[in-house]
């Protein structure tokens, strides 16, 4: 296999990024070409992560700044929650530069996913502060404006999120056209087959390659990768995250039609339209019989009413007698 260059973010260090690299040069023989792009983006995001979890410490540990503050600069329209376009404008002003579709992509990863907002939980969580709302009590605080520190900071944060988008974005067009690769792959790292993975199964296959992996090393990666931070991660999510737009929907498509076949629904339709014309024509029967009643009822009232020929009488069942006598 042609040594293939992994994806080592700018912001790495000259000596972490040598680390990186000789790990990835060590294993580059037991690796498939996929599963190197996968493995490096594990090690390399996990380090973009120790460099963010630095920022978040540091404006944790700042008892000037005002979370709330932060969010209503974000908060364009006033409303208190971030729309995708509120998001646009506020990196802008941050000076971080991103394609529209790396923004949706991250807007997406930072809360945006289900409902197109981002809250104020989770706007909380890209800082680590308590995800429960504060903005009550951290509003009386938020007179004046964020010092250049707090900018520089917020600046880094998510200049490394947007990072982390760009490498995942990066890492679909190496391996996401192949959903059957990543079908096996899943399985690969879910050795239990539970039909998800857990963050033990990332740790067993981090040190299964000769990776030592200390403390919370690589959790804030598989938290990262939850889109419903369930603490698992479902064959659909890894999918999903991992998977080209194109692949997905292709992959979604033919489930559907596994789910609904085609031939089934068209059969059924064959089947329904006898029984639909058999409804109708029991409909135009009914109609007929009812327009050949109505003209006998017609006929035996014109009868009754201007008949004076005692022989057009009716006799009528278990009547005694005719119009001319007993019988």
């Amino acid at each position: 296999m042609a040594q293939t260059q992994p994806f080592i973010p700018l912001t790495v260090d000259d000596n972490k990024q040598y680390d990186i690299k000789n790990i990835l040069q060590k294993l580059i023989k037991q690796l498939t070409p996929e599963e190197y792009h996968f493995f490096s983006f594990l090690i390399a995001t996990n380090h973009i992560m120790e460099q963010l979890t630095n920022c978040q410490n540091k404006l944790n540990n700042d008892s000037t700044f005002c979370l709330w503050k932060l969010f209503e600069f974000f908060d364009v329209n006033g409303d208190r929650k971030l729309q995708l376009e509120d998001f646009i404008i506020t990196l802008q002003k941050l000076d971080i530069i991103l394609k529209r579709d790396e923004i949706e992509s991250l807007f997406s990863t930072l809360g945006g996913e289900d409902d197109n907002i981002i809250s104020y939980a989770e706007f909380a969580s890209l800082f680590k502060f308590t995800t429960t709302p504060q903005w009550r009590q951290s509003k009386i605080q938020s007179e004046g404006v964020l010092n250049q520190d707090q900018q520089k900071l917020i600046h880094q944060i998510f200049s490394f999120y947007a990072k982390i988008e760009r490498s995942i974005l990066y890492l679909r067009t190496q391996i996401g056209n192949d959903i059957q690769y990543l079908q096996d792959f899943f399985k690969k790292l879910d050795q239990k087959q539970k039909g998800y993975l857990i963050f033990n199964d990332f740790v067993t296959y981090i040190k299964s390659k000769g990776v030592q992996v200390k403390g919370n090393d690589y959790y804030r990666v598989f938290f990262m990768l939850q889109q419903y931070k369930s603490s698992r991660i479902s064959f659909n999510e890894f999918l999903k995250k991992f998977s080209t737009k194109e692949a997905y929907q292709n992959y979604m498509q033919q489930l559907d039609l596994l789910i609904h076949p085609p031939q089934q629904a068209a059969r059924e339709s064959i089947e329904e339209q006898p029984i639909l014309q058999n409804k109708i024509d029991s409909m135009n029967n009914l109609d007929n019989k009812q327009i050949q009643q109505n003209e006998i009822s017609s006929k035996i009232s014109q009868q009754s009413r201007f008949s004076q020929d005692p022989d057009d009488s009716i006799r009528l069942p278990g009547y005694t007698r005719y119009i001319f006598g007993n019988n």
